[in-house]
């Protein structure tokens, strides 16, 4: 594709984020089109900028014309991964991929130079942009891998081709394009098709189609390495014991016994440690380095990062879970809630929409509320068409109130919130929820 001789250091396909001497991709998406943005590309810097229309006003030496903007990305990832060095891991999975991904890229830096994508960077443009972006001094890339239909991890993780592929669970994320969840661990397994000779798959042993998983992945010759915090696994956790505001988590590698410090131990988070643990053992990096590396480790924002906000005049406790939910990740926040103990403070959630469920919708928002109403939550507010199901299947004494916008339920929050509550905003990322989060957040004393 690339016949002119354009040197350039990283890769961009959005004007907002593109750094000088970036090559710029003017994508077409489905709400942009990137060409209408190639003299904001010019103006900040960009060393290149490939199109597949003709462009005036822009010296014809940076201008690389093609056919498809979006196959020449494609194919740029494809030669930058075939040309590195790089140890890569892919994830994948209904829940905690992100969380996965930053935990295991923070832990790599101990043991070289990491690159992984961005944000959730893992949809069709997001993965071949993150693979692009790879360098040749780069000793490990950490790579999410997303779906919402089948096939679709089948051809980013050809891009990836990771070493090391890791599924974290199965639910029923993206339900609406699927009919069962058996559907959905066939797709997440197609990241199996695609791992590397001899590589490694990393399973989590308590999900119900591990043994699904484990014999496709055998048949392939792929390595199969399992992590859990309740079963006999090849890493497994052993015991936590909270010390002086600190976590001591006891996690059995193998033979071997390792201890962790952390300042979380929800059993999302101890799920996410465990995923990350597993791969740095596979990779045989030596794991005492990490001892106490965790505890400097911040939960991606929206992702349930906890913060002690000051905010109309009443400190308290505020969980962020406001970038996705599912029914999985819906079910374990409030198992994160359940532990925290109530003397004299309420625990209050905020709930929106889980999206991308079809059919099933129903179902699913009416089964959260008998999750509710066994939790330790005392009240429960909603915003949204799907979760007036769930408020509605809630006992009385738990109905807090059915938002009609952000602006009502910010001046509600105003006058009921006192000093030590607890407050959990959780929803998918398209319900407006992380907005009212960004709203209490600029009350923030701290992030845990």
């Amino acid at each position: 594709t690339f016949s002119k001789n354009i040197k350039f250091s990283g890769v961009s396909i959005n004007t907002k984020t593109l750094k000088k001497n970036n090559l710029f991709f003017a994508i077409k998406g489905e709400k942009n089109d990137g060409h209408k943005f190639v003299e904001e590309a010019h103006k900040k810097g960009a060393s290149g900028i490939v199109v597949s229309q003709n462009i005036k006003k822009i010296s014809m030496k940076k201008i690389v014309k093609v056919k498809n903007t979006f196959s020449s990305l494609n194919d740029l990832a494809q030669v930058t991964r075939s040309n590195s060095i790089a140890k890569v891991i892919g994830i994948t999975g209904s829940v905690g991929k992100t969380t996965v991904k930053n935990l295991t890229s923070f832990a790599l830096k101990k043991f070289g130079k990491v690159y992984y994508s961005p944000l959730s960077y893992n949809n069709k443009f997001g993965v071949p942009l993150s693979v692009s972006n790879l360098k040749k001094n780069t000793n490990f890339g950490v790579f999410e891998i997303g779906m919402d239909k089948k096939g679709e991890i089948n051809n980013l993780s050809k891009i990836v081709k990771p070493e090391i592929g890791i599924i974290t669970n199965i639910s029923e994320a993206h339900f609406k394009n699927f009919k069962t969840l058996k559907d959905i661990a066939k797709a997440k397994s197609e990241i199996i098709n695609n791992i590397s000779q001899h590589g490694n798959i990393i399973l989590n042993k308590e999900s119900k189609f591990f043994t699904f998983l484990s014999k496709k992945a055998t048949e392939k010759g792929i390595n199969v390495t399992t992590f859990s915090s309740t079963k006999e696994s090849d890493i497994s956790l052993v015991s936590i014991k909270k010390l002086k505001g600190k976590f001591i988590i006891k996690i059995k590698v193998k033979s071997k016994v390792f201890y962790f410090e952390t300042k979380l131990a929800t059993k999302s988070f101890i799920n996410n440690l465990l995923a990350c643990i597993t791969i740095i053992s596979v990779l045989n990096l030596n794991l005492i380095k990490l001892k106490k590396e965790f505890l400097k480790f911040q939960i991606p924002e929206g992702r349930g990062d906890v913060n002690i906000i000051k905010k109309f005049s009443k400190k308290f406790k505020f969980i962020d879970e406001s970038y996705n939910a599912n029914p999985l990740s819906m079910k374990s926040a409030i198992d994160n809630l359940n532990e925290y103990k109530n003397k004299n403070f309420q625990k209050l959630v905020f709930l929106g929409d889980m999206l991308e469920l079809g059919k099933h919708s129903k179902k699913f928002h009416k089964e959260l509320s008998k999750i509710l109403n066994k939790s330790a939550i005392d009240k429960v507010f909603v915003y949204g068409k799907h979760i007036k199901e769930t408020f509605d299947g809630l006992t009385t004494s738990k109905k807090g109130k059915a938002f009609n916008n952000m602006e009502e339920a910010y001046s509600h929050f105003s006058k009921i919130l006192h000093n030590n509550d607890l407050l959990m905003v959780k929803g998918s990322n398209a319900t407006g929820l992380n907005s009212f989060s960004k709203n209490i957040k600029k009350g923030q004393i701290s992030a845990i």
